[in-house]
């Protein structure tokens, strides 16, 4: 095995164990990345593409590496391409996706509970205060969704935006006082 086989093998099961860990939901950043872009349409995180790819990759460096004692390299290269192809055709059609969301956009199960919840605006605000997290509070973060959660809740309710302006606070009406 050359370094030129093993590079790309160590590549892709990096890339593949990082997208493992985004989907079960240890790893909260690349997702929350996504909620900080402003425009017209918000983009959705959907991990299929990613995952296929990388699957795909590993599987065609590791069809080379076996391919001496399979005596064949097609019988790990072929659905290697195969998958990389689906990989394709779900980047370049994610409306497959959105017709279906509680099958493809379901996990991590904190993203889609975070989604139901909160609003765009809000999730833009979560995303950036989450910039602001030192790096062991992030990383206790991404292990309990719990703590995530209220954590996420008091970010919300930090940043509501008054509506109406109440002038002076004492002007305003109490229970027959």
């Amino acid at each position: 095995m050359t370094i030129f086989q093993f590079v790309p093998l160590l590549v892709s099961l990096v890339f593949l164990m990082r997208t493992t860990l985004i989907m079960v939901g240890v790893l909260k950043g690349p997702i929350l990345h996504t909620f900080e872009k402003y425009g017209d349409t918000e983009t959705v995180y959907f991990p299929l593409p990613s995952l296929l790819f990388w699957g795909g990759v590993f599987v065609v460096t590791s069809g080379f590496w076996l391919a001496a004692p399979l005596r064949s390299w097609a019988v790990l290269v072929v659905p290697g391409i195969a998958l990389i192809a689906g990989a394709y055709y779900a980047y370049t059609h994610p409306e497959v996706a959105q017709q279906y969301p509680q099958i493809f956009m379901s996990y991590p199960r904190w993203y889609y509970e975070l989604r139901e919840r909160t609003s765009r605006y809000e999730r833009r605000r979560i995303a950036y205060m989450w910039l602001w997290l030192p790096y062991r509070m992030r990383m206790a973060f991404n292990g309990n969704d719990r703590a995530f959660h209220q954590w996420a809740d008091l970010v919300i309710i930090a940043t509501i935006p008054f509506d109406e302006d109440i002038g002076d606070w004492r002007d305003i009406p109490t229970n027959g006082l």
